[in-house]
């Protein structure tokens, strides 16, 4: 496999991995926080990170990691996880699942813009016209979808939110890039996530969060456990997607997550989906194809 091939790989894992993030998150919405949630699955899925760093010899390496590496690896999880998530969770209380979703696309538009403008990434006519592709299936698979059976209406806040949000998630995105360039995949993510989970601990948008896990059930609690382990998955694949894929094309496939719930409404809710649906799921398996060219 090149190592495109494997950057386009990493992000559609990235993809699948925050759909199934999101459901679970879902489903534990009337126990605890998304702040709280955000900082436990950083917390243990960054534990999980460094231990996995240890055991497969990259502990030197992240000894020995640049302090501008760590920096700018510990500001980027900051932007993502600390601020991004908790923004865009708190954007769908005043817009709605489906209109956050849909303005949250701006995130891998400004990235696909800066990366390869900026960066310097290269830009062929598939790989742009692939990117566009996904972009477009997304909005037509989101809006597809509906709202969700929420009746509230766009808000300016709920705007400012969301679009706040994109932006903390393309600027992490892109700082990230050279640091990447410096350093494996496997030390980088180990030094990135667990201070996601340190940044929101210290803020008061987690208050209360390990009372809420004491009081939970015992099935509540494992799935918490599930996010973290995911998490940490979704990290690595994150990482690799940014790495070997670039800022243009990782980013764009870890926004693919509205594709991968596609199967989970059908097989297991049982729900139809509209043509609308359809037609974002093949447009955007479509673009993924071109980008590979």
């Amino acid at each position: 496999m090149t190592d495109l091939t494997w950057g386009i790989a990493s992000g559609l894992g990235t993809g699948m991995t925050w759909a199934a993030t999101s459901l679970l998150v879902r489903s534990l919405s009337g126990t605890f926080t998304p702040a709280g949630i955000t900082a436990m699955r950083s917390t243990v899925g960054g534990s999980i990170l460094v231990i996995l760093a240890l055991a497969t010899g990259h502990g030197g390496e992240v000894v020995r990691m640049p302090l501008w590496v760590v920096l700018t690896l510990w500001a980027s999880i900051i932007l993502a996880m600390g601020i991004g998530d908790s923004l865009f969770f708190a954007s769908m209380d005043h817009l709605g699942v489906t209109r956050a979703l849909i303005l949250s696309m701006a995130n891998p538009l400004l990235t696909t813009l800066v990366g390869m403008g900026l960066l310097g990434e290269p830009v062929t006519l598939p790989r742009a016209s692939g990117i566009l592709l996904v972009m477009g299936g997304l909005v037509l698979i989101i809006a597809g979808k509906g709202d969700g059976g929420s009746e509230r209406h766009a808000t300016r806040r709920g705007m400012r939110l969301v679009f706040a949000a994109a932006a903390a998630w393309a600027a992490s995105a892109v700082i990230m890039k050279p640091a990447l360039e410096a350093v494996p995949i496997v030390a980088a993510a180990a030094v990135r996530m667990p201070m996601g989970g340190l940044f929101l601990w210290l803020t008061p948008w987690t208050r209360g969060t390990v009372d809420a896990i004491a009081a939970s059930r015992p099935a509540e609690r494992k799935r918490l456990g599930l996010i973290c382990l995911i998490t940490a998955f979704g990290s690595l694949l994150f990482v690799t997607g940014i790495k070997f894929g670039g800022v243009a094309i990782g980013n764009v496939l870890a926004s693919t997550s509205p594709l991968f719930t596609l199967p989970f409404e059908v097989w297991v809710l049982g729900q139809r989906p509209s043509r609308q649906t359809v037609l974002g799921a093949v447009v955007t398996v479509a673009g993924v194809g071109l980008m590979n060219l």
